[in-house]
């Protein structure tokens, strides 16, 4: 074994790049990583990781991987965590996310990106918008039931009201003299 970045293969006993080796396996580990997942979503998965290459070199296949790994989980089991907090997120929410981020990126955002908390912020952003908009129409829903049965309540109050003030069964209305009646009148 020389003394540059070389080792002997242990198939054909010629030097190889230990450098290259490592990337070598690194592309294999990523590509046992995403078996199982949609063509689709691997598609969506290629073009996220082009927002990490560096402008003058490719990905080096171990940077694909890291990346993968930390987001690979959440994507295979339906959930995002960021911060400690776990929210559901199907995969197809994952896939659709990540493309909108390719195809719209915002022109503040600086490449090559260091890490997947951009894509994350994002999805529990789409989260807590989500449950915002969820606890608002609760709250109005609450609004509204409290309104209708006011209006529920009281129609029975005055229901009450009349069943109370209802004359005896069988009780007429008495006739007043018309004498008496001229005399209070006039």
């Amino acid at each position: 074994m020389s003394n540059n970045c070389t080792i002997s293969c242990p198939y054909c006993s010629k030097d190889i790049d230990i450098i290259q080796a490592m990337e070598l396996q690194a592309g294999n580990d990523w590509t046992g990583l995403i078996v199982g997942l949609h063509p689709s979503m691997i598609g969506a998965l290629l073009r996220y990781l082009e927002l990490f290459k560096p402008k003058s070199q490719s990905l080096r296949w171990s940077r694909r991987l890291s990346l993968t790994q930390e987001i690979m989980p959440m994507i295979k089991s339906g959930t995002v965590t960021r911060n400690g907090i776990t929210h559901a997120m199907p995969p197809q929410i994952w896939e659709a996310e990540m493309l909108k981020l390719v195809a719209n990126r915002p022109s503040t955002l600086v490449l090559p990106l260091t890490s997947n908390g951009y894509l994350l912020s994002i999805m529990i952003g789409r989260v807590e918008k989500s449950m915002a908009i969820a606890e608002s129409k609760l709250e109005e829903s609450k609004r509204n039931r409290g309104h209708s049965g006011l209006q529920t309540g009281m129609q029975q109050a005055v229901e009450q009201v009349k069943a109370k003030n209802k004359p005896p069964e069988g009780w007429r209305p008495a006739t007043i003299p018309k004498k008496l009646s001229e005399d209070n009148n006039g």
